[in-house]
């Protein structure tokens, strides 16, 4: 735990000093929300709402392009803004059918904790689609804690941007994905680690190379039976006086 509080606190220092820029970004999620909003607020059907979710993933994928540099410690580009990718934001938006069918809400949670993953995984590996949600389910279920965390602080996050009227929704965003970059990138940098520290097994023997020192006792102990066994291995001028080993 103490790791991911070191990594929350480094994302969100270097959110800070990048703060006039993530308003930007900000503003874009904010603008992106608005059709949800309009949606929500006027009381259209469920399709709708759930149509109207699409242009508010699209804002997030573009987000987390620019938000992966920050957590880096770089300087953000306005530029990265406009690499967005639609098969994942299709992906994400499958958590509008909550507000369709009641099963929808299974779905909408796996959305709310595999998602902000996939979405730092896509910009720090430069996945797209399939293989940003994948990488991010392989990572919610390689630290579940920090999955729940994570997830703890965009429900939190969602409930300030609503309550105050999408003002804090102008850095909510931005800081959840920068925090969420950083948080992939340390959880990818210890798989690497721990796919280096193990060595592959030898092709030849896939139970691995045979052991030095059991191959000694073994080879010793062969050699002892052969000795001590009747006649078996005996020089021939031993054998020829009758004298046993």
């Amino acid at each position: 735990m103490d790791v991911l509080v070191r990594e929350t606190w480094s994302g969100a220092t270097a959110f800070w000093h990048e703060l006039p820029r993530t308003l930007t970004a900000g503003a874009l999620v904010l603008a992106a929300s608005a059709p949800l909003a309009a949606a929500l607020v006027s009381a259209a059907p469920g399709w709708m709402s759930a149509v109207a979710l699409l242009p508010l993933t699209l804002a997030l994928t573009a987000v987390a392009s620019f938000a992966a540099p920050i957590a880096r410690g770089d300087q953000a580009s306005s530029s990265a803004l406009r690499r967005i990718d639609p098969v994942l934001a299709l992906l994400l938006s499958v958590a509008g059918l909550a507000l369709i069918a009641p099963w929808g809400v299974v779905p909408a949670a796996a959305v709310v904790i595999v998602g902000p993953y996939a979405l730092a995984y896509g910009a720090v590996r430069g996945k797209r689609g399939l293989a940003a949600v994948r990488g991010g389910a392989i990572l919610a279920a390689y630290r579940p804690s920090w999955a729940l965390t994570s997830t703890a602080l965009t429900v939190l996050a969602g409930f300030a941007a609503v309550a105050s009227a999408g003002v804090l929704a102008l850095v909510a965003a931005p800081l959840l994905l920068t925090l969420a970059a950083r948080q992939t990138a340390n959880l990818l940098a210890e798989i690497d680690a721990r796919q280096v520290a193990v060595p592959p097994p030898d092709p030849a023997l896939p139970w691995g190379p045979p052991s030095t020192t059991n191959s000694g006792e073994v080879s010793g102990s062969s050699t002892a039976a052969l000795w001590t066994g009747a006649n078996c291995g005996q020089p021939s001028d031993v054998r020829r006086n009758g004298v046993s080993a």
